[in-house]
């Protein structure tokens, strides 16, 4: 559940699909260069890794937007019918409209390749040089395929480190050449550090 300033998030993707529901309020998403706005009862599906910019928009009222943001396996729910039902099934609520995030233009590097080949393949496939590729893939998604694969990185640590891996595994695991490295970036990035986000908030 997020609610008013915290939803006020940079550039960022998932390792799974997104369905954010808002319950109150309304929310502001900017995906590949399309604007989509939410209203209470209405839901987004976001697939994994899809670049996007999500804030509350309506700053009057900061601290009244309220939004359950559900996180699921990649490509088990796919369609408006799927997300109404899930919707239904956790929160009792029949969602008003269910938006779609718009397709992705370009094709992202996958993870479990090396760099520089994927964004190679991928300029091929799409009849580009790799300049030119790198150069719209920037333009598309706000960040360059370089970026694009730290934040892979880095939410696969997210998730290592949410499994109970030390911070030494899951930097091993992500492919950081060591646990510093791994821990700076991860500091600037997620506003916290490995460790403290391994422990989860601390008990109220």
């Amino acid at each position: 559940m997020a609610q008013g300033t915290t939803l006020a998030l940079p550039l960022h993707f998932h390792q799974e699909d997104q369905l954010a529901f808002l319950l109150s309020g309304c929310r502001h998403f900017l995906i590949a260069g399309q604007s989509i706005r939410l209203t209470a009862g209405q839901a987004l599906l976001i697939p994994a890794n899809t670049p996007h910019i999500s804030r509350d928009d309506n700053p009057t009222q900061a601290g009244q937007t309220f939004c359950l943001n559900l996180y699921l396996i990649p490509g088990l729910y796919t369609d408006r019918a799927d997300c109404a039902g899930l919707i239904r099934h956790h929160l009792g609520e029949q969602a008003s409209r269910i938006h779609l995030a718009p397709p992705l233009p370009l094709p992202l590097p996958m993870q479990d390749a090396p760099l520089m080949g994927s964004i190679q393949t991928l300029a091929r496939q799409a009849r580009m040089s790799r300049e030119a590729y790198s150069r719209r893939f920037q333009r598309h998604y706000g960040l360059a395929p370089q970026a694009f694969r730290l934040l892979q990185q880095l939410n696969m640590t997210k998730a290592q480190l949410r499994s109970g891996s030390s911070n030494l595994q899951a930097a091993i695991d992500a492919g950081f050449a060591d646990q510093s490295h791994m821990g700076r970036l991860f500091r600037r990035t997620f506003g916290t550090t490995p460790g403290r986000y391994r422990v989860g908030p601390a008990p109220l």
